[in-house]
């Protein structure tokens, strides 16, 4: 079976990097508090420095602060500072790196996060393993597992406003994953490789009433990898009127189609488009989809392609990033990217910046101070860019 954990930090984005020393890294970190609590900006094991995001300014790349709160997923959330997601739950980090204290209704608890977190107007999306059935919709959840393979995944819904609770979705088949979730105003999709949510048939993909997390009478065309049932839905993405999904398959409603396709978000049914030609898609599936500029960029499973959606033709530039965010004409890239740029551009801990509109590479390249550096997520939000993964000068 595919490995599912590169869903949220994929291998493709370490490297070594030379240099900087381990007394040099202690000495350039400082302690932030987070909440109630001090916390230490790097961790150390046997040696080792590890730390786990970083906040780094959108304009000249400078690093403010490293962190080693354990953090999986983040969302701008529109003043400056991001939502979080982790195994402490769910929680508001402040543009100075604090936790707020006054955010949320929950006490805070070891969760396992199935799939990145989302925004959509005014409610938060996240999907985590629970080993019981779900509670009714609406009240809060009653237990949480590691990741047991005897559990299973569930979405729960939340008020940005004050981090409330208010649904918990119907539970999909037992032991089955949701790897992703995108969300407009009136639908929540998730995909992954389950294949039935409550007692209804669903092949990887289903669609939820944003209001009260009702399963909609919402039906996709089949898909198919080699069998019927192996497909796994890796990324989604809602863009203007079209659902993006991207993952394990090779032909949507028997039409051949590789690795990438586009639904009607109201209805499931399968739409024509510019998306990649197959040939580019050959190579991997998918982990992420972001539609900018005309443009729809899809980094994967060991390859990435950067697409024209008026014609379906790959664009003159290209890259090995894992992850890709967007603010205004600025394009993000974290991976392992010396490949892309060449040895005579430092990329800075294994992180760029493209200019959308002039397809040129920036000067924007933070250095983390780390050796090894895995760029898992890429977040702007307000004059900075949180940047979440695994950073250590020692591996193992």
């Amino acid at each position: 079976m595919l490995l599912l954990a590169v869903l949220v930090v994929s291998s493709c984005g370490s490297s070594h990097r030379a240099t900087t020393t381990q007394a040099d890294t202690i000495q350039q970190t400082e302690s932030i508090q987070t909440g109630t609590t001090q916390h230490a900006e790097t961790s150390q094991t046997g040696g080792a420095v590890y730390s786990h995001l970083a906040f780094v300014s959108a304009r000249s790349g400078a690093v403010s602060h490293i962190s080693d709160l354990d953090l999986q997923s983040a969302v701008a959330d529109g003043k400056g500072g991001w939502f979080v997601s982790g195994d402490f739950g769910l929680a508001r980090l402040l543009p100075d790196g604090k936790l707020d204290s006054t955010w949320g209704t929950r006490k805070p608890s070891k969760v396992k996060i199935c799939a990145p977190l989302v925004k959509s107007g005014s409610r938060l999306y996240l999907a985590s393993w629970r080993v019981s059935a779900a509670p009714a919709r609406g009240t809060a959840p009653q237990n949480s597992t590691t990741g047991d393979a005897n559990g299973t995944c569930v979405i729960e819904a939340f008020d940005a406003a004050t981090g409330r609770l208010l649904w918990i979705g119907t539970q999909p088949s037992p032991g089955s994953l949701i790897s992703v979730l995108a969300a407009s105003s009136t639908h929540v999709y998730a995909g992954g490789d389950f294949r039935s949510v409550g007692n209804s048939e669903r092949q990887g993909l289903a669609a939820f009433d944003a209001k009260t997390g009702r399963l909609l009478d919402w039906r996709t065309p089949r898909f198919h990898f080699e069998t019927p049932a192996s497909p796994h839905i890796s990324a989604l993405t809602f863009a203007g009127s079209r659902l993006y999904v991207g993952g394990v398959f090779d032909a949507v409603g028997g039409r051949r189609q590789y690795y990438l396709t586009a639904l009607d978000p109201s209805t499931g049914a399968l739409l024509s488009s510019k998306t990649p030609k197959a040939a580019a898609f050959t190579r991997y599936y998918p982990l992420q989809i972001l539609v900018t500029h005309g443009e729809i960029i899809t980094p994967g499973y060991d390859g990435f392609a950067a697409t024209s959606l008026r014609t379906g033709q790959e664009l003159a530039w290209s890259s090995d990033a894992s992850t890709v965010a967007t603010d205004g004409k600025l394009l993000y890239l974290g991976g392992n990217l010396e490949r892309t740029l060449g040895p005579a551009h430092d990329t800075g801990s294994n992180l760029a910046a493209l200019n959308l509109k002039t397809q040129n590479y920036t000067s924007w390249a933070p250095d983390l101070g780390f050796k090894f550096v895995d760029v898992g997520e890429i977040v702007p939000s307000g004059k900075q860019v949180l940047v979440v993964g695994d950073f250590t000068n020692s591996i193992g």
